[in-house]
């Protein structure tokens, strides 16, 4: 290979390699967690602040992880006692701004989990953006306790308790069992 094509491949992969970093970085992700769950619960929930650095408003599609069966977003809200949750297609990440995935609201729900999570385990994630990027995180297992400053003014981490739900009389969705296909609810 002539030293100028050798020179052209360099300065193009070294191109693509930063445009790369430069869209990896545009999402950062801060204040990852997972909720620790009583022995024998079928599903946890799990946090994090995603904040676009970018010009362009961001979406989060989808995210995986082996720890559970099911991984999915779901959004989640109190209808009286009753916590109601509802899987999502995405969450927008505005320009410049951020999308907090707390309970309450946004969260990364999992479903079936693979082995029970205790406190200081660490769950391994890759959240998938609409175009693609894949950015791993790491989330620490945090007691209730210590999940309280992730919480809404007024809410407690009672009424987040995903081993209450009713999964007896639900439909099945994906390997989960949800009632009315992409909604299920927990009686507190």
């Amino acid at each position: 290979m002539p030293v100028k094509q050798f020179v052209s491949s360099v300065a193009w992969l070294a191109a693509a390699s930063v445009s790369s970093l430069a869209m990896a970085s545009t999402i950062e992700l801060s204040d990852p967690a997972v909720r620790a769950m009583p022995p024998g619960a079928p599903a946890s929930g799990a946090y994090v602040t995603l904040t676009n650095h970018s010009d362009q408003e961001r979406f989060l599609v989808g995210v995986e992880s082996d720890a559970a069966d099911t991984v999915e977003i779901h959004i989640s809200k109190m209808e009286g006692d009753t916590m109601v949750m509802k899987r999502v297609p995405h969450v927008a990440v505005p320009a410049h701004g951020q999308a907090m995935l707390k309970p309450g609201g946004y969260h990364i729900m999992m479903i079936g989990l693979a082995k029970p999570f205790k406190v200081g385990d660490q769950v391994k994630f890759t959240l998938v953006m609409k175009n693609g990027e894949r950015i791993p995180m790491q989330a620490p297992v945090m007691s209730p306790e210590q999940m309280a400053s992730y919480m809404p003014a007024g809410m407690s981490m009672k009424h987040m308790d995903h081993s209450t739900m009713k999964h007896d009389d639900m439909k099945s969705h994906e390997g989960h069992e949800m009632k009315d296909k992409d909604e299920h609810s927990a009686h507190h």
